[in-house]
């Protein structure tokens, strides 16, 4: 299985809070036995940290104007230069943070791709997903579908693109797809029901520790959330430490 996080600039540089991230992301992986050659860190200049070295793509692996559809284009990108080979690949975002080992058995994806839902309502949610070699239409049917027309009351980003997929099954794509349980992108929201309703141990949580808007590193680290218990493992939470995040 390969680790792919991806990450287009147009400037050619992480920006301050992305490059905390992208670091923790790297340790975090390595200390839950990834090898080195699995962390594919995508971007369109040269990192490199902990041995992990960035794979370098052109910028036609982003559109500024499609940028809420930064993973999808750039996996696209990916499956048309011949970069995706047979594995399962794990395409997350720098502030979806893993706990605990994730296997392929207990993945059991016997589809060509698997995509979380915000299990607090039936919408998409692509912050943490997995795919096969054998995927690579599904992120070409999302990409024209992706405007900024506020057909939705907002941007339609990669999310509302693949549920207008999936509620009208184009090219069949709801038998091609699992809805992966929400254990492998816990969210900050609805937590006492999205924690009765995800496998435990929970595998990866997501969040933005810097976040304005709702106090992410409280409810994640300090267990301030309805079901009153930290979301991170003590591991994360030494390793978030080690970074003065805290």
């Amino acid at each position: 299985m390969k680790n792919l996080l991806i990450y287009i600039n147009p400037r050619k540089y992480f920006d301050e809070k992305s490059e905390i991230f992208v670091k923790i992301q790297i340790e975090n992986s390595l200390d839950l036995g990834w090898k080195i050659e699995d962390i594919m860190l995508v971007t369109n200049f040269p990192f490199e940290y902990m041995g992990v070295k960035s794979f370098i793509v052109s910028d036609d692996a982003y559109c500024e104007e499609l940028g809420l559809s930064t993973k999808t284009r750039c996996v696209s990108y990916l499956f048309d230069n011949g970069m995706i080979e047979d594995q399962i690949y794990w395409c997350h975002d720098l502030d979806a943070f893993q706990l605990e080992v994730v296997t392929e058995e207990e993945l059991e994806l016997d589809k060509d791709a698997g995509f979380c839902d915000y299990c607090r309502k039936p919408m998409w949610q692509l912050g943490s997903f997995f795919f096969k070699n054998t995927a690579g239409s599904i992120f070409k049917d999302i990409l024209p579908l992706v405007k900024p027309d506020y057909k939705f009351g907002r941007e339609q980003n990669e999310e509302y693109a693949l549920l207008e997929l999936t509620t009208n099954n184009t090219n069949g794509i709801n038998d091609r797809i699992k809805r992966m349980n929400t254990t492998y992108d816990f969210g900050m929201r609805k937590i006492e029901m999205c924690y009765e309703k995800a496998n435990k141990p929970l595998k990866v949580v997501h969040f933005n520790p810097f976040s304005e808007l709702l106090n992410t590193l409280g409810i994640a680290m300090y267990g301030r959330n309805r079901i009153r218990k930290p979301l991170m493992n003590d591991r994360l939470i030494d390793l978030f430490k080690k970074y003065e995040i805290k």
